[in-house]
């Protein structure tokens, strides 16, 4: 057996990463180039590694999926998968496939809730999903994983007020206004916003503008590309609507590729909104000392909220729950109630005092009391 690596541990078994290139290292000591990035490596290496094999590790089961399985998901799921894979395995990496049992999950995911739940449950579904692979492959008999469910997690409630927006707006750079009057008055979530084209009459209709979702495509099982699983949502026009795109327009180069852009007229990275986002809620929360000429912030916000909060703003304050659930593409309503309705409830006080506290006799008090 080879010595255990030292760095590098989420490489496939006998792929080192040298001299800014991926090389394979096969049994007789060659070395073989992979290319200088990740994909290229995955590709190549599927066509040199041999499937007939014996799988005797953990490991040897992860290395597979993320060579077949894992390039047949969403680019978002494919990252995300890779990092919850590297965090199982030193966990699981070196157990043969068919000793893990649903205990070692069920405690795998108990430690890792004293963390974070959610990740918790992330990392659980994926190591199901690599069980369920196996499982196809011939290498375990059943997927101990479907055996642990999921810990509940508590839906989120924070609702963004009209004054803690106003207040967070003002702070904004223009273009990030912008993206924040589209995730209210539209709904959608931030990646098909930044995604959302300059100019392109398919999707800038005189019925509104065209959302596909991307969270509703899935790849095609045989043609291997990225189909559409849901219809798509036009959100009709309106005046402020209207405004808000033409106002994007005006602010960056009109040869561009998306509406929301950054100064350089590119489309923002996933990071690079999330990066300027922060900074935001960073000046909102704590404020700014005056520097190079300009005047000092003081802090608008004792809380911070995400840009996702502003989707279940555009549902909040929406009265009509059918209303919302359409413009939030929602199969069913109740997922709209109960994870983006988070404005506080009006209720109406109870029944009416029945008599006049004045009208109702005392009781006298007794002698000596």
């Amino acid at each position: 057996m080879g010595r255990k690596r030292t760095k590098d541990k989420h490489l496939p078994r006998r792929v080192y990463f040298k001299n800014g290139r991926y090389w394979f290292i096969d049994r007789d000591g060659s070395w073989h180039s992979l290319g200088t990035t990740d994909a290229e490596m995955y590709r190549e290496l599927a066509s040199r590694v041999d499937r007939s094999s014996s799988v005797s590790t953990m490991k040897d089961v992860f290395d597979r999926y993320i060579l077949e399985k894992l390039p047949l998901l969403a680019p978002r799921t494919q990252r995300d998968y890779r990092g919850y894979i590297a965090n199982l395995l030193p966990v699981f990496g070196d157990a043969p496939p068919k000793e893990v049992t649903a205990k070692h999950i069920y405690d795998y995911r108990n430690k890792r809730a004293e963390t974070s739940v959610v990740q918790a449950n992330r990392e659980k579904s994926c190591l199901s999903a690599v069980f369920s692979a196996a499982v196809e492959w011939g290498i375990v008999n059943t997927n101990p994983s479907r055996q642990v469910a999921k810990i509940e997690e508590p839906s989120r409630s924070r609702y963004v007020t009209d004054k803690e927006f106003t207040a967070v707006y003002r702070l904004a750079s223009p273009m990030m206004q912008c993206a924040m009057d589209l995730a209210t008055i539209t709904g959608q979530r931030e990646g098909d916003l930044l995604k959302l084209p300059n100019r392109d009459p398919s999707v800038y209709t005189d019925d509104g503008i065209v959302f596909r979702p991307g969270k509703s495509k899935r790849r095609h099982p045989r043609r291997g590309v990225m189909v559409e699983s849901a219809k798509a949502v036009i959100v009709e026009c309106s005046p402020e609507l209207s405004a808000v795109v033409a106002r994007a327009r005006k602010l960056g180069p009109d040869i561009r590729k998306t509406l929301l852009c950054n100064l350089q007229g590119k489309p923002f990275t996933e990071s690079g909104f999330r990066s300027n986002w922060h900074r935001l809620m960073q000046t909102a929360l704590k404020g700014r000392k005056k520097s190079n000429g300009e005047a000092a912030i003081e802090p608008v916000l004792t809380e911070s909220f995400t840009f996702h909060d502003l989707r279940a703003k555009s549902a909040s304050d929406d009265e009509n729950v059918g209303n919302a659930t359409d413009r939030l593409a929602h199969d069913d309503p109740r997922t709209t109630r109960k994870v983006y309705l988070r404005k506080p409830r009006r209720a109406r006080p109870g029944a009416k005092i029945l008599d006049k506290p004045e009208n109702i006799r005392q009781t006298p008090e007794k002698p000596g009391t």
